[in-house]
């Protein structure tokens, strides 16, 4: 038996409530991305970026894994999975998911980029950092452990050579992502496995044909045709 392998976007969260970068009206659309996603000028914006990540982690506060979360666990009790999110929330964590990859970083997590001190939240937490110095080293260097704009992503070469390296008998699972960060027609160019796409909606940026199921619909409206795929690919 092959292993399963996904890759998830911000469209897995959505159903649970959480904002996307293209939501029109949230949280995303009160902020220039450029100033509290930029490496090369957080610093000189330290306030309001962390006033930003502070309002993130309080909406995460309000929310729950949706049925997505929740199958994506179960098939980790039943299958070899690789759970590759550009995800920074915790919802896949909540809903029993081991060993996830956030490629993009962690939105409870925050460090000291002069000495590495790490600082990770918790729900019960007031979810509101302070905008003070490092507690370790004094620095004013306190960063959200995201991945910023400008930003080495260190996982990226982990998603590459696993995709690489898909074989027939591997299933790869592509949930609400646009492609536009990441380059899935590249991705996949050269993976041998089985295919299956989960959007909201058809965009410019994935090659259909790469696919051999394509599902356009809310992630946690097709939860029977996910499973229904899954039987067929263990058969």
């Amino acid at each position: 038996m092959g292993k399963l392998v996904f890759l998830s976007g911000a469209g897995l969260s959505a159903p649970s409530g959480l904002s996307t970068f293209r939501d029109n009206n949230g949280l995303w659309e009160q902020y220039d991305l450029d100033v509290v996603c930029n490496y090369e000028t957080w610093l000189k914006n330290y306030d309001l970026v962390h006033e930003f990540y502070n309002k993130r982690r309080l909406e995460l506060k309000k929310v729950k894994p949706n049925k997505m979360h929740e199958k994506i666990a179960e098939l980790s009790n039943r299958f070899e999975v690789i759970n590759f999110t550009q995800n920074v929330d915790d919802l896949l964590e909540r809903a029993g998911c081991k060993n996830v990859i956030h490629l993009h970083g962690k939105l409870l997590e925050l460090h000291c980029v002069n000495c590495g001190d790490e600082i990770r939240l918790n729900l019960e937490d007031d979810l509101e950092f302070e905008f003070g110095n490092c507690k370790k080293c004094q620095s004013k260097m306190m960063k959200p452990s995201i991945v910023f704009f400008g930003e080495h992503a260190p996982f990226y070469t982990d998603l590459y050579s696993t995709f690489y390296n898909l074989k027939e008998d591997d299933l790869a699972i592509i949930i609400g992502t646009s492609g536009a960060v990441i380059n899935i027609n590249y991705l996949l160019r050269f993976a041998k496995s089985k295919n299956v796409l989960i959007n909201l909606e058809k965009n410019k940026y994935i090659n259909e044909s790469l696919f051999s199921n394509v599902i356009y619909k809310s992630c946690d409206e097709c939860i029977n045709e996910l499973e229904q795929i899954i039987q067929e690919w263990n058969s």
